[in-house]
């Protein structure tokens, strides 16, 4: 139900929370100290995160971006701050833009200072329910304790609870934008 709600907003919805999402990251400390940015390249409507990587690519942060392999396992990937974003990123065979491992270098998981995160639904306990591969629980159970974990939601994907199994990986906050403030 939530994923039908996300899928039916609208084309000014999106650019509208796009824009209230980099807002609200702009002021946080854990961006502003943050020294190496993971974001994900957003996907069926979710939170839009264009607005946040040229944020973190204009501030001279590292940017990284994640690349799932066939075992839909992330491999995180430095973008270089040279060019383009576009001249960086290849479309998966799922139909997401990840970085291009031929030209963009792995990155080292242990120097990702904040990493946002998408997913389908949320609770006030900071429980994540991702897409049912497990790929982002794997991947930050793996990240040293110091890396910020930031989801990105928008207000109706946030429920007073949802299920959580000892190996889901809780987010540090919930950066909740309100679609009744993007109209």
């Amino acid at each position: 139900q939530i994923l039908r709600i996300r899928a039916s907003l609208p084309p000014h919805i999106l650019r509208r929370s796009g824009a209230a999402a980099a807002d609200k990251l702009a002021s946080m400390k854990e961006f502003i100290d943050a020294k190496t940015v993971m974001a994900y390249m957003d996907f069926r409507n979710e939170v839009p995160t264009g607005m946040i990587i040229e944020s973190i690519r204009s501030s001279g942060k590292k940017l990284v971006l994640p690349l799932t392999d066939k075992n839909f396992n992330i491999i995180p990937y430095e973008i270089p701050e040279e060019g383009t974003l576009t001249d960086y990123l290849v479309t998966s065979a799922h139909g997401i833009a990840e970085p291009d491992p031929n030209l963009c270098r792995e990155a080292d998981p242990s120097s990702i200072d904040l990493i946002i995160i998408p997913g389908s639904a949320f609770d006030q306990y900071e429980n994540r329910m991702g897409y049912g591969k497990g790929c982002y629980d794997r991947f930050l159970a793996a990240l040293p304790s110091v890396s910020f974990k930031l989801a990105l939601a928008y207000d109706f994907q946030v429920l007073p609870c949802i299920p959580a199994d000892p190996t889901d990986v809780r987010m540090d906050m919930i950066l909740t934008i309100s679609t009744a403030d993007a109209l």
